[in-house]
């Protein structure tokens, strides 16, 4: 009956730790403790055994030595020289391999450990990729049937208003949609390829993206860049940070607002893109969590997205965030309720392309050019 018991314990065991990963990541870290215990434990017995070998032989031979040389008088304090020398040199053995090996567990504890956490964000984003790319089929098609029902003369203004609307959610969806595939790519980045890309050439060709967008706001958008701003990236993934951040700018600035995009060399072989806006700001509890995925702020912020008649996703700043990491770039974000938001960005710039007093120069050297969608 025992025995029963114990196979039974046993295979229930084994069954949970082939099935339930955070489980067996607990058995795999007691097992590595146990064995890095182990470890220490033969290392200092076999250090304390070197240690009494070492100090019997050196005793043996300072006696010999002191007897054939009939200098009996000085052979304590030679003996003692030996054993202390031969202490330090083993202490310090023994402290060197325990570190190391301390080292060594740490590394692979901490390997094991975070192993399920990145296996589980992998597969989640995998998961989120391959329904996105589901979903795209049949939005396409629910898209293109209410396009097609607009087309109907009979159709009355409520329900005309109301397909409009549907496209407009579509096209929210489709947004959404494109977010999450942009984050299922990052999750293998070494796919991506870089070149020498113009970040001014990016930067005119997103606002000309959105200038029908600025126009319905009245807004004016003010583009200074300088032709030195050759960056190593991905274009379309730069393209994709501009345009986030510019979309973000337009949804949160009032009406008749200015909107500023400044590109110029930096310091340490490095181009900066600012992206300023005269917005409604972000608070201080929010600022510290937008590039969290999904994130909301407050609902006052939120309803000032309706300004531009684009609701956001709650992924563009994940993107740009994730995208700058890729670059290995660098972003800072500085806002105030009321006081606008200015991000910037700086991108690694082609290695020795120019130096330092180069930069200077080419900022000097900056061309500006302003488009004012204001109404007159």
């Amino acid at each position: 009956m025992f025995w029963k018991r114990f196979a039974e314990s046993a295979t229930g065991l084994l069954n949970r730790y082939q099935y339930d990963p955070f489980f067996r990541t607990e058995c795999n870290i007691l097992g590595l403790q146990v064995a890095f215990a182990l470890v220490i434990l033969g290392l200092v017995g076999t250090s304390f055994n070197l240690l009494y070998h070492d100090l019997s032989s050196a005793i043996v031979r300072g006696i010999q030595e002191g007897i054939a040389q009939g200098n009996i008088d000085t052979l304590g304090s030679s003996i003692i020289e030996r054993t202390q020398a031969i202490r330090s040199q083993n202490i310090f053995t023994l402290i060197a391999v325990i570190v190391l090996t301390t080292v060594l567990f740490s590394y692979i504890i901490t390997r094991v450990t975070l192993a399920p956490a990145r296996n589980a964000l992998a597969s989640q984003k995998q998961f989120i990729g391959n329904i996105a790319h589901e979903l795209r089929t049949p939005l396409s098609v629910i898209k293109t049937n209410t396009e097609v029902s607009l087309l109907d003369e009979k159709v009355t203004d409520d329900i005309r208003e109301t397909l409009h609307s549907n496209i407009e959610e579509l096209d929210r969806l489709s947004e959404i949609i494109n977010n999450l595939l942009s984050l299922s790519t990052l999750v293998r980045p070494e796919r991506i390829e870089f070149t020498a890309v113009d970040l001014g050439t990016i930067v005119s060709d997103t606002v000309q993206k959105f200038s029908q967008l600025a126009k319905r706001n009245e807004h004016q958008v003010t583009v200074r860049k300088s032709p030195d701003a050759i960056v190593w990236g991905n274009a379309t993934a730069l393209q994709q940070i501009v345009s986030n951040l510019l979309k973000n700018a337009i949804a949160y600035t009032p009406r008749a607002g200015a909107i500023r995009i400044t590109v110029e060399p930096s310091v340490n072989n490095q181009v900066e893109c600012m992206i300023q806006d005269s917005g409604i700001g972000i608070a201080r509890k929010d600022l510290f969590r937008i590039f969290e995925p999904f994130y909301r702020a407050d609902p006052s912020r939120t309803r000032g997205a309706g300004l531009s008649g684009q609701g956001g996703s709650g992924l563009g700043l994940t993107i740009v965030s994730e995208l700058v990491k890729m670059h290995q770039g660098r972003i800072t974000i500085r806002s105030g309720i009321g006081r606008g938001t200015s991000v910037s960005i700086l991108f690694p710039g082609i290695a020795h392309r120019h130096t330092i007093g180069h930069e200077v120069e080419s900022k000097n050297n900056l061309s500006e050019i302003a488009v004012d969608f204001q109404q007159r």
